[in-house]
């Protein structure tokens, strides 16, 4: 029997090779699709249509070297022809099924690219090695493999079809929902608003969410809902409630209930995925409550005892943990509550500043700010935290009554420092209006506030100087000027 070539052989082995790395690659970011956000989901399907294309190219190559060696049998290499190419259209619908592998056909479209390549490789070794042929004769051997090729083909349209099914179905959901919202009194029960909030849809969930806390009956409704059990827990911050006692009791309460049938069995044996949503809803509600000076070291613990006792838990157990540390209770309330009416003397300064950009609330929330006890060490923790709340407090610092003590002082002047010096210092021939120089720092809160702190007795000296190095190199106007002679008034006699 006529032997083929070294050559074709190591070819079809280096071939060969490649297609099996780019295969398994290719099966990997097949099986995991859909696990990450939007940006993350569609890169992932831009790397997988690009491996399945150069895996089909790599099966064309191997073909190419099996037909040149002659051991191609002309109906396999006609097949080939048409089922190569038509193989690797299945597959990249495969990949468009497998983009949402939670809906139906779940997994499935998987199978044909993850069992074509395979077959065509073997095929093509069955043409180049002789004790092959001779095991299998080239009518079965052609037979199975661009059989099953084309069966496997002709598999992913029965599963398209299924998608689309699915589709219509959703869009049938969808629509009903609508017409449903639509009939919805604007003063219903909270229990006829909650179906609603079931929808992947985020801006109808909004409008959902947006009815709700309109709804001057939502506090009532939330404790019947609490105390009967069919309350979302997901949503407990989210319809802008009061976490009254009444609240953080039947909360913790039904919390109980919700876990005590999840509990497994036998520790280990299911996956967490099981009661992921459910534990991610209470978690949310749990941090709600615990922000809001509600205690719910019982409950944490219960969820994540009962959350451990499944395969591969997620971070949620670790979150779960960290809701019973002491500076977990009342963070919400200290830092950022809700609503102003919230505030208590003992919130952090940045929660009474929250409020302070409201016109309707400035004056109050500044009075406020002005009798905490702690408005000082607050102020140093915020210049200290980020650029947006060092910002705010320079924007404020006049009117917080603040004492200027070396912290703050040092502190603030740092501050300054690091937003003056990026500024853009125009060139002679590049001029540029005082009106810009405060559209780059923000607004003239800087100045401001480097004013108040050379007033009230810091060491500013420097910071004054650079100050008005900077103003100097944008164009006079009577605002400029002003600026300048406030600046030049502050500095320490010799």
């Amino acid at each position: 029997m006529p032997t083929t070539s070294a050559s074709a052989i190591t070819a079809s082995i280096v071939i060969g090779v490649l297609i099996l790395f780019v295969w398994v690659l290719q099966l990997t970011t097949l099986a995991d699709l859909g696990g990450s956000d939007a940006a993350g989901n569609a890169l992932a399907q831009a790397y997988a249509a690009i491996e399945i294309v150069i895996l089909w190219m790599l099966l064309a190559a191997l073909l190419i070297v099996c037909g040149m060696a002659g051991r191609l049998p002309w109906p396999a290499a006609l097949a080939a022809v048409i089922l190569l190419p038509a193989s690797g259209f299945a597959a990249i619908t495969a990949l468009d099924l497998l983009a949402d592998h939670n809906a139906p056909p779940f997994l499935w479209p998987i199978v044909t690219p993850a069992l074509v390549p395979p077959i065509i490789v073997g095929f093509g070794f069955w043409t180049l090695l002789p004790a092959m042929r001779t095991a299998i004769p080239a009518g079965v051997a052609a037979g199975v493999a661009w059989g099953a090729t084309l069966i496997l083909c002709v598999a992913i349209w029965p599963m398209a079809q299924v998608r689309e099914r699915v589709f219509e179905h959703e869009a049938d959901l969808r629509a009903k929902w609508a017409a449903d919202f639509a009939n919805l009194a604007s003063n219903a029960p909270l229990w006829e608003w909650a179906p609603f909030l079931n929808t992947r849809d985020d801006t109808r969930q909004e409008a959902v969410l947006q009815g709700i806390r309109k709804l001057d009956r939502r506090q009532t409704d939330a404790e019947v809902m609490l105390d009967r059990g069919d309350f979302p827990l997901l949503y407990l911050g989210r319809l802008d409630l009061d976490p009254t006692p009444g609240i953080c009791e039947k909360a913790r309460a039904l919390l109980h209930r919700r876990a005590q049938p999840l509990v497994s069995q036998t520790p280990g044996a299911r996956p967490y995925a099981d009661v992921a949503e459910e534990v991610a809803a209470a978690l949310a509600a749990m941090k709600w409550l615990v922000g809001y000076g509600c205690s719910c070291d019982a409950e944490s613990l219960v969820w994540e005892s009962m959350a451990n006792g499944y395969r591969g838990t997620n971070f949620d157990a670790v979150e779960l943990a960290e809701l019973r540390e002491p500076q977990a209770l009342g963070r919400i309330l200290l830092q950022t509550p809700d609503r102003f009416s919230m505030l208590t003397f003992k919130a952090h300064l940045r929660a009474w500043l929250k409020f302070a950009d409201d016109k309707e609330l400035r004056e109050r929330a500044l009075a406020g700010a002005r009798t905490l006890d702690h408005r000082m060490a607050d102020a140093v923790e915020m210049l200290n935290h980020d650029e947006y709340e060092a910002a705010t407090v320079l924007s404020y610092m006049p009117a917080l009554d603040l004492e200027a003590a070396e912290p703050l002082c040092l502190t603030s002047l740092k501050v300054l420092h690091d937003q003056f010096a990026p500024i853009y210092r125009p060139r002679p021939d590049d001029p540029r209006s005082y009106d810009e120089l405060l559209s780059r720092l923000g607004s003239d809160s800087p100045l401001t506030a480097l004013q108040w702190l050379a007033s009230h007795g810091c060491d500013a000296d420097g910071a004054l100087t650079e100050a008005e190095e900077l103003v100097r190199n944008y164009q006079d106007s009577p605002d400029r000027a002003a600026m300048l002679a406030s600046l030049a008034q502050l500095h320490r006699k010799p």
